[in-house]
């Protein structure tokens, strides 16, 4: 027999949130915002060489109008953004999340081309658990219907984020396993971020080392915690920083410059520049930019010495990935784990009443030789792959490999 638990809720049915109405102006007003904001600061069009902008918006527009429903308005308008293919760049309504972002109450990613669970607050569900079918449709599936709704940079970021959109999903769903168990979630408590779970960082001892796991760089008190941490323990024979799942903030130059023992710079950068005259003579494209490389940085007197290690996979994001930047040129650090998530830049957003906003990403950013790293991702120097089994069975392959390096280290820090 299958196994049926019910999780989060006693009673058989949830009542949906009231519908509710945008006016046609308005709608109208909020696209012709959007559009004008997208046309005059994304600052990504050479990733889109086959993108027609007025085309795309000329097809939004027509069904954002059709629709008065706000869910519906909402989701196209994401849909819209979406088109743009950058994971720095996205729209957002505070009343679709209140109303429709309940909790799912765990995480899911594609591991090894399954759907599995890496982290639960739920009895029934367990890091390493495999899901096959929601509601009796192949995750594989439901995904795909919900991928147009996904801003990414790449198939992989989009992957990632499809749990941590919770109103993509139905406010009440059975999932079935692959171990035969079926489970049914119903959805509770308010919309929350990715990574805002965490309220603190984690520091340990590992025989000699320092291990500080950073969750996120959007609360300042990580960093400040994890920079103390560093100054506290400069005779440590080396630190492992664990940045893997954190989603970014602000970049953490002051961590940085904690670690760094040699001359370091970050990304080379660009951004688009308006020029009406070439717009409309067509002489350069849709867009003309202004790229700049980064100044090289000198190492401060007081900063750690000894060996560095990062431990990094696809859900390092945005800042995390700016924390990286200057370990993996300069070799300071030896990075182990999986390719970083690819995406970063500087969202610039405007309000557009009523809880609404839009945000896209104003600059480009390449590695300091001007390697491409959007839709790319940092690559470690050390490749380990964490499987649903390594989930399953509580073992840290990352952490093992850094123990093993660590062990068999001399007084190089340069990646293998």
């Amino acid at each position: 027999m299958l196994l049926v638990v019910l999780l989060f809720c006693s009673t058989p049915t949830l009542a949906q949130p009231p519908k509710v109405d945008i006016p046609l102006t308005e709608r109208a007003w909020i696209a012709t915002q959007i559009y004008s904001f997208v046309r005059t600061t994304f600052g990504h069009w050479r990733a889109l060489p086959d993108f027609n902008l007025d085309d795309a918006y000329r097809e939004y527009l027509k069904d954002a109008l059709a629709t008065s429903d706000r869910r519906e308005f909402d989701l196209l308008t994401m849909a819209f953004i979406a088109k743009l293919k950058n994971g720095h760049s996205g729209f957002g309504d505070k009343w679709l999340r209140d109303s429709f972002g309940q909790r799912i109450g765990f995480f899911a990613i594609p591991i090894d081309g399954k759907w599995v669970v890496t982290r639960s607050e739920l009895p029934a569900l367990k890091a390493g658990d495999i899901l096959l079918r929601l509601n009796g449709e192949p995750i594989d599936s439901f995904y795909a219907r919900q991928r147009p709704y996904l801003s990414a940079s790449d198939e992989r970021w989009a992957r990632r984020a499809l749990f941590e959109n919770s109103y993509l999903f139905p406010l009440s769903f059975e999932l079935e396993l692959e171990d035969g168990r079926r489970v049914n979630i119903v959805r509770k408590g308010e919309f929350q971020w990715a990574g805002s779970e965490y309220t603190q960082i984690i520091e340990r001892d590992e025989a000699g080392a320092l291990y500080l796991r950073i969750p996120s760089f959007s609360n300042p008190s990580f960093e400040e915690s994890a920079v103390a941490a560093v100054k506290k323990h400069l005779d440590a024979k080396a630190i492992i920083v664990d940045v893997r799942g954190n989603h970014g903030g602000s970049t953490p130059s002051q961590l940085v410059a904690a670690l760094m023992d040699r001359p370091y710079s970050y990304y080379a950068e660009s951004t688009p520049v308006a020029l009406p005259l070439f717009r409309h003579t067509g002489q350069v494209g849709r867009n003309a930019e202004i790229y700049w490389y980064a100044e090289t940085q000198e190492p401060e007197s007081d900063a750690y010495k000894r060996p560095v290690y990062l431990l990094v996979d696809g859900g390092c994001f945005s800042a995390c990935e700016d924390f990286l930047v200057p370990f993996k040129t300069s070799r300071r650090a030896v990075l182990v784990g999986e390719t970083t998530a690819g995406s970063s830049g500087q969202p610039v957003g405007i309000s557009l009443g009523d809880g609404m906003g839009v945000g896209v990403s104003a600059k480009r950013e390449y590695l300091p030789d001007g390697t491409q790293f959007e839709g790319v991702g940092i690559a470690p120097d050390v490749p380990v792959h964490t499987s649903a089994g390594d989930l399953r069975n509580g073992r840290d392959p990352l952490l093992e490999k850094v123990r093993e390096l660590i062990a068999n280290s001399g007084k190089t820090t340069a990646p293998p």
